[in-house]
Order: C-alpha cells, then sequence, then structure tokens
C-alpha cells in the first residue's frame, strides 16, 4: 500500500514538475524563458554582399545593446543571420532553415524578390517580415505581416527624375539590371514622372554581364544615362565615358556609394548624381549609431541606406514590438506584433521621425539629390 502511495505521489510530483516547467516557459500567455529569436537574411556573399554586411552588422550592433541593458522583459535576443546572396530561392531556403529549424518568426529582409516570394506563406507560418532595404506600393499590397521600414522606392526615381527635368534633358537612357524587380521599378517609375518632359529609352541587361557596348552605343545621343543595377553596373559606367557616352550620369545610393561598383567604374563614376537618404544633419541618434558602430567594427557605415535602415528596423522590433507580446499563441503573437508596429509614431531613428502608416509602409525617411566628389556623396539638393 504504501509503495503505492509513494508511486502515485511521484507521478504527482513528476507532472507537477512538468506543468511547473510549461508554466515557466509560457508564463501568462508568454514565452519567458529561453532567448528572443531575431532573423536576418540577406546577401552576404555575391554581387551585391555590401548590403547584407552593412544591415547584418547594423542589427547585431542593436542586439548588443538591447543586451547589454537587460534585453527584452528580462531575455536576451539571439540574432540568426542567414545569406541568400540576394537570390529569391536562395532566400526562400533560407526562411525554412530559420523558421523550422530555428524557431525564428521575426525576420528583416534585404532582398525585395524574397520578401514578395514568401510573404503568403510567413502569414501562414505566423512569421512577421520587415524589409530593411525597399519599400513601395507592391509591398503595401502584401498580407499585414509584411511591414517595411526603408526609403520608398518611388522617391529614388522621383528625386532624379525631377533633376533631369530641371535641367533640361531631353533625350535619356536607362540601363537596368534583371537580376531582380526592383531595379525595374524605379526605372519604370522614372519614366512615369519623367512624363513628356523628355523622351526616354529602357535597355536591360543580365546579372554576369561584362560588355555593356551594344547597349551604350544606343544611348550614343543621349542628354543623360541612368545607371540601375549591381556590381556589374561600375563596368558599365566605366565603359560609357570611355566611349564617350552620354553627358550625364544619374543613379541611386546602392550605384553611387557601393564599394566595389566604385571600384569597378574608377573615376568614371565620381561626378555622378543621385537620390540618397542621408542622416539629417544634427540628428543626435545617427551621430551615436555611427560613432558605435565605428567603435565596434573599426570603420563607419559604407552604406547609409543599408545599414541605418536596418539598425532603424531593429530598434524598432526591439523596443516598439516584441516587449508587447504576450499571447500564448503563434497566431496571437503575431497578430500583438502586427498591432504593435502600426502603432510605431514618431519613432526617434537614425533615418528620421518614424511612423507607420496603416498599409505597412513607414514615413519620416527623407530622400535628397546628392553628388558623388572624390567617392564621397555630397548634398547638392533640396
Amino acid at each position: 500500500m504504501n509503495d503505492k502511495k509513494n508511486s502515485i505521489i511521484g507521478i504527482a510530483v513528476v507532472i507537477a514538475v512538468i506543468a511547473a516547467g510549461y508554466l515557466f516557459k509560457w508564463g501568462n500567455g508568454a514565452q519567458v524563458e529561453g532567448a528572443y529569436m531575431l532573423g536576418y537574411i540577406g546577401p552576404l556573399t555575391g554581387d551585391v554582399a555590401i548590403l547584407g554586411e552593412e544591415a547584418s552588422k547594423s542589427i547585431q550592433l542593436a542586439v548588443d545593446e538591447a543586451n547589454a541593458s537587460g534585453g527584452i522583459n528580462g531575455r536576451q535576443i539571439k540574432l540568426v543571420v542567414e545569406d541568400d546572396q540576394y537570390d529569391t530561392a536562395k532566400a526562400i531556403s533560407a526562411y525554412e532553415k530559420m523558421v523550422t529549424i530555428d524557431g525564428v518568426d521575426t525576420i528583416i529582409m534585404s532582398t525585395y524578390g524574397g520578401v514578395m516570394a514568401l510573404a503568403e506563406r510567413a502569414q501562414r507560418d505566423n512569421v512577421l517580415i520587415v524589409d530593411s532595404l525597399d519599400c513601395d506600393q507592391a509591398l503595401a499590397n502584401l498580407p499585414e505581416n509584411i511591414f517595411c521600414i526603408a526609403k520608398e522606392t518611388n522617391d529614388l526615381a522621383d528625386v532624379i527624375a525631377d533633376y533631369a527635368k530641371e535641367q533640361g534633358y531631353k533625350n535619356i537612357g536607362i540601363l537596368h539590371s534583371t537580376v531582380d524587380n526592383f531595379m525595374q521599378s524605379v526605372s519604370d517609375e522614372f519614366v512615369v514622372r519623367i512624363g513628356n518632359a523628355a523622351s526616354v529609352q529602357v535597355e536591360s541587361y543580365k546579372p554576369g554581364t561584362t560588355d555593356f557596348k551594344t547597349s551604350l552605343l544606343k544611348f550614343k545621343d543621349k542628354d543623360a544615362i541612368v545607371f540601375l543595377g549591381y556590381d556589374e553596373i561600375g563596368i558599365a559606367i566605366k565603359e560609357a565615358k570611355n566611349l564617350n557616352i552620354g553627358k550625364n550620369y544619374l543613379t541611386i545610393p546602392t550605384v553611387a556609394t557601393t564599394p566595389s561598383i566604385q571600384a569597378a567604374a574608377g573615376k568614371a563614376i565620381d561626378g555622378i548624381h543621385f537620390s540618397f537618404y542621408a542622416p539629417i544633419e544634427g540628428n543626435q541618434v545617427a551621430v551615436k549609431f555611427h560613432n558605435d558602430f565605428k567603435a565596434k567594427y573599426g570603420r563607419t557605415p559604407f552604406v547609409f541606406v543599408a545599414s541605418d535602415q536596418a539598425y532603424d528596423s531593429a530598434k524598432v522590433l526591439i523596443t516598439e514590438v516584441l516587449p508587447k507580446v504576450t499571447a500564448s499563441t503563434k497566431k496571437g503573437q503575431l497578430n500583438q506584433k502586427i498591432t504593435a508596429m502600426k502603432n510605431v509614431e514618431n519613432f526617434k531613428g537614425v533615418t528620421g521621425n518614424l511612423t507607420m502608416k496603416e498599409d505597412g509602409r513607414v514615413s519620416g525617411i527623407l530622400v535628397r539629390l546628392f553628388r558623388l566628389e572624390n567617392m564621397m556623396p555630397v548634398f547638392v539638393g533640396k
């Protein structure tokens, strides 16, 4: 009888321990043990590796700052990073590993095509995705679990199109990469913005192209050429200059400020006008971030448009969103994240005072006109 009684007591103790462990894990509907898992998917190798390097370093800095201050609700944050080489198929594979193996359900991404391809699946998986590089209407049309904390794609095109109109350019050529939809969308918006003010001829090139002569000769009499692409575009800029094609060159920040493109183009890229996000002078949040980045990595960021937006994305998630997650189910947690993201208002970030729109796009990031002088961006516009 005593043996039976002791067995019953022993079983009860085991059940109590298991229950206590479960409650410790999910106390008040929120997971309170273990680390918060935050993911980043972007290019760490390949033609646009600089974008992913800048972003991942910036996100890690935000994570380290938070962990040094106690983490989120007493829990540390673990950053899981995956390289997709800015390739949609690889982004999907990276997502699969991150979600099913690492257990990540909040992800920052830099690969436009990957975000587009994963949106509906992420919604089914109760995963929140933040695009920290691009923001446009196409992203706004995705399910409500997709947000973007980045400059507007249209703004990048509009700034240089407006400059072209002000300068009176009447014949313009556009050369853009087909590696993703992003460069195509910038090209399309430029054409719309320029309207009837100029005649625009558009040519595209495939990834890996090293000889642009055929396309460039079609621009022989153009007042200006808009270069939109990744590492190969530096070769195209140099070749255009050598062929004396195009009187003026226009582009966007990922072309003008990427070291590998600058190296490929050489002196030919100096003097190019481009739309560019850059911190507003006197923004102390930006000053501190760039100083902290330099202290940790031995240099300031090369590509602000990648580093600053990724840092702000991480800070918004860490300070404004994840601390408010208390639900016991993945679906409930996602709903709380979505609500918290939509409630972000006047967040003082590196990129500006950020407010999230109802459609998942952020406002408050200013894009202005710059000129590359001695390989450094110099503000020349309004």
